[in-house]
């Protein structure tokens, strides 16, 4: 047999090398594509998580106001009581309150008097 020609032989080699390196290539795309994928869910859960912690900041500061109304409101119960006559001591008894606590709540209603409720037998008289 004769032995190929050493132009055929690198051809041949030179074929081999481009499939090799174009093996080696698709595989780099691939592993650029997946990179990619996994740095796009990155960003998508960390704005997931930033979009939460507004959604509860939002919720939280509602729920906050919402609260401090209703005590608020609670505190003009309290005040009311007292300006049907009942005194401190026992409208802390009736309510479960420490003395200080009717004191606290009658002074939150003293600092914004415009806003103070009637009693409920007086608004029923009117």
């Amino acid at each position: 047999m004769a032995a190929p020609r050493k132009s055929a032989q690198q051809l041949a080699a030179r074929e081999k090398a481009r499939a090799k390196a174009q093996e080696l290539t698709e595989r780099h795309e691939k592993l650029i594509d997946l990179a990619a994928e996994f740095f796009e869910q990155q960003e998508q859960a960390d704005f997931i998580r930033s979009d939460a912690r507004q959604k509860a900041d939002a919720l939280i500061a509602k729920a906050e106001k919402d609260a401090e109304s209703a005590v608020r409101a609670a505190a003009e119960r309290v005040q009311a009581m007292l300006e049907a006559g009942e005194g401190k001591a026992a409208v802390a008894a009736r309510l479960g309150l420490s003395g200080a606590e009717v004191k606290r709540m009658t002074e939150m209603v003293s600092q914004h008097p415009e806003k103070s409720p009637k009693a409920p037998a007086d608004e029923h008289a009117a």
